[in-house]
């Protein structure tokens, strides 16, 4: 029983120093060799702010998870219920993350994006 006990302790300290997202990000191709790394916040913000500004997206959610050594931008933008998605996914994919791509010389930067449409209060009629 208690060696049961030790290997659960001991497997759920393990899960626990598994990362599920990197907190650097090299850049370019030897970024990693030369300590040039991006913080995991610094470039979603980044990506998230440009996303903000592209027409009818109303807020954008970035989350980079992946390891360090593939990073991976998971993109959540609710839109405006005037904005056709197909035009904002293409406004989307020539934008942030390929502008993301090319500054930190990350071509493997896959990103996947979800697109909703933003809630909004009801407007009362008099």
């Amino acid at each position: 029983m208690t060696e049961c006990l030790g290997l659960l302790a001991l497997w759920w300290l393990l899960a626990q120093l598994r990362r599920r997202h990197p907190s650097q990000v090299p850049v370019g191709e030897y970024g990693a060799q030369q300590g040039l790394e991006l913080s995991r916040g610094a470039l979603s913000d980044a990506i998230a702010a440009e996303a903000v500004s592209l027409p009818g997206v109303a807020r954008a959610k970035i989350r980079l998870t992946g390891r360090s050594a593939r990073p991976r931008a998971d993109i959540t933008l609710p839109l405006t219920p005037a904005t056709a998605p197909d035009a904002a996914l293409k406004e989307l994919s020539e934008g942030p993350p390929d502008n993301a791509r090319r500054s930190t010389g990350r071509d493997d930067l896959f990103a996947e994006t979800r697109l909703r449409v933003a809630h909004q209060k009801a407007h009362r009629v008099a």
